[in-house]
């Protein structure tokens, strides 16, 4: 699990093993544990896509390109809330091959 305090920004890891470049990715983070709209970040044809993204997150949201280039696909929640705490999954989907992972965020 990872730990978070109310008020400040936290990462959410998720990385490709081989340190393979993941930009030209379909790269989504979502909450399965919500009921409706579910989209946190999404990041295709190389760039962020969040139109679909849930209200509460926009503009609080961040991936680092840069990092991105390294298989690091982690996600940047800035000024936690405490409804942010629950389930994340990070699914990366590149041509025939997908994974994903799960990260669960308590909230201080």
């Amino acid at each position: 699990p990872v730990f978070a305090v109310a008020g400040e920004d936290v990462i959410l890891p998720c990385s490709v093993k081989s340190s393979t470049s993941v930009v030209d990715i379909r790269l989504e983070w979502f909450r399965p544990d919500l009921k409706e709209a579910q989209l946190v970040h999404l990041y295709e044809d190389n760039e962020d896509r969040n139109t679909d993204q849930i209200e509460s997150y926009r503009g609080r949201t961040e991936l680092n390109h840069q990092e991105l280039q390294r298989g690091n696909a982690s996600l940047k929640l800035s000024s936690v809330q405490v409804s942010d705490e629950g389930r994340y999954k990070c699914f990366i989907q590149y041509k025939s091959w997908s994974d994903d992972a799960t990260v669960d965020v308590h909230v201080e």
